[in-house]
């Protein structure tokens, strides 16, 4: 048979000294006001990759890798912009994703 397609070979990144990777789960006021793309725009000029969705109960979870400084001001951010209402935050810290390249909303 012919190969038409070839399957996308992953490579695995070697990331910086200090890299951690958290999982958020956030509650409050978190769906239809923006929340995914707030974090995704807070991540990405500080090259902090990983994703933002939204979960069937109204909450959102986040995982994001990147430097420890970098992570938690996103997360500083986030609960200084004014439509945003997070009444509870859960955090863990996770394995690294070594595949992983860039900060996306998963719809």
């Amino acid at each position: 048979m012919f190969k038409l397609f070839k399957k996308k070979e992953k490579i695995k990144r070697e990331l910086p000294p200090g890299t951690i990777r958290k999982e958020f789960h956030f509650e409050g006021n978190v769906q239809n006001i923006g929340f995914r793309f707030e974090v995704q725009s807070h991540a990405k000029p500080l090259d902090i990759t990983g994703y933002a969705k939204n979960n069937d109960d109204g909450t959102v979870t986040a995982q994001l890798q990147g430097n420890l400084e970098d992570i938690n001001r996103v997360i500083s951010d986030l609960h200084n912009i004014d439509r945003i209402q997070i009444d509870s935050m859960t955090e863990k810290e996770i394995p690294l994703d070594y595949y992983e390249k860039d900060f996306s909303i998963i719809y």
